[in-house]
């Protein structure tokens, strides 16, 4: 991480010619457990971790704001008011999105020179866009005086992304590189925004990211489409439930039961994904609290196969490589984790069980490229800190 500041400086120094650097860090992040049930009202469980969006920048005397990003090579300009979405250089939409979102919100900001760079494998499920988002958001609370609750930036966040950039997002990703606290996962209500800290700081307990290597192509598609399913599902049991029914957070497995047979098997395997999942990630989150690492794996692999089967967001390759997770000593759990389709898995590894953390990345990247052809990224990683600033 020290490396990716340290060049995002000399950067910055070399393409604006600027003095003093403004430098922010925001993290990305891996949901524990709790996969499809934030646009359900539902419960998450995310950690943030050690893979960062960076921004190194300063205010201007003009009101012009000029980006330069380090991973695409290009700096472009666009003026402080009137500015529209990009649609040929698409990464520069996560910025302005941001910056318009604190205006019209009537905050006054500066004119700003601003490189950007991050090292979350990009597509990859971790959030990369959300790291960005509030990275800039962080940013320009310090360069221009403003003191904006956490809660708050993540919700302008989320907005920026859902309204200028176009992608129709939860709040999980901003909520947590927002708020994420060392050593704890964040247990979050997407309802209503409440959220707790539990510990999740066991020395020998590791969190082991794989990425698959495969590409999200249908992931806009099927989420719209998973969106409607779960829409027609909540309509279908507050008919024959009860009139509150306003999301599937609201219904317990017992009454799902209930009226299960009566719905279409679609529809009926979306909701049973959902309620189900969100029972998980209350007792998981039981689990932690108490120290139950063996009990909360257990909890991922039940995930990944509700995942699998009833929701139908994964593909040969996650399943995969989560088989080849399952096999090894040491790892308690895995599942797939993010909007599914390709991207990552998460799995919680106990180092005292298995093979030191080196030998065990190549016997599952050797493993995994040998039943796919593709040679995974592979890292460990522990819960780490939201959005600050680097001193």
């Amino acid at each position: 991480m020290r490396d990716l500041i340290s060049q995002a400086v000399d950067v910055y120094r070399k393409q604006f010619g600027g003095g003093q650097a403004v430098v922010v860090k925001a993290p990305g992040r891996v949901n524990l457990i709790g996969e499809h049930t934030d646009y359900n009202d539902g419960f998450v469980f995310p950690v943030a971790i050690d893979k960062v969006a960076v921004i190194c920048g300063n205010s201007t005397e003009d009101s012009v704001i000029r980006l330069h990003s380090m991973l695409y090579g290009e700096t472009l300009e666009y003026p402080q008011k009137g500015f529209e979405r990009d649609g040929e250089n698409v990464w520069v939409n996560y910025i302005l999105g941001v910056i318009r979102e604190l205006a019209h919100r009537g905050y006054r900001l500066p004119g700003v020179e601003i490189v950007n760079t991050c090292d979350i494998p990009l597509g990859s499920g971790l959030s990369s866009s959300a790291a960005v988002e509030v990275a800039v958001s962080t940013f320009l609370e310090q360069v221009a005086g403003l003191d904006i609750p956490a809660t708050e930036v993540a919700r302008l966040c989320q907005r920026a992304e859902n309204e200028f950039v176009g992608v129709n997002c939860g709040i999980m990703d901003q909520f947590i590189s927002r708020l994420g606290k060392r050593g704890t996962a964040l247990f979050i209500d997407c309802r209503s925004l409440e959220y707790e800290y539990v510990p999740f700081d066991n020395p020998d307990v590791k969190i082991l990211v794989c990425n698959t290597g495969v590409k999200r192509e249908l992931v806009d598609s099927e989420y719209n489409t998973r969106r409607s399913e779960c829409k027609q599902g909540v309509a279908l049991l507050g008919e024959r439930l009860r009139k509150d029914v306003k999301a599937l957070r609201d219904v317990t497995m017992e009454e799902f039961q209930q009226c299960a047979q009566e719905l279409p098997e679609n529809i009926r395997k979306r909701c049973r994904h959902v309620i189900s999942e969100n029972h998980r990630v209350l007792r998981a989150r039981e689990l932690l609290k108490s120290g139950d690492y063996q009990g909360f794996g257990e909890i991922l692999y039940d995930s990944h196969a509700s995942l699998r089967d009833d929701y139908e967001v994964s593909c040969s390759e996650l399943d995969t490589m989560v088989e080849i997770l399952g096999s090894l000593d040491g790892v308690l759990g895995a599942r797939m984790t993010g909007a599914g389709f390709g991207g990552c898995t998460v799995s919680i590894y106990n180092v005292k069980e298995g093979k030191n953390q080196q030998a065990v990345m190549e016997e599952v990247s050797s493993r995994y490229t040998e039943a796919t052809g593709i040679t995974p990224e592979i890292f460990f990683t522990s819960a780490e800190s939201g959005a600050s600033v680097v001193q």
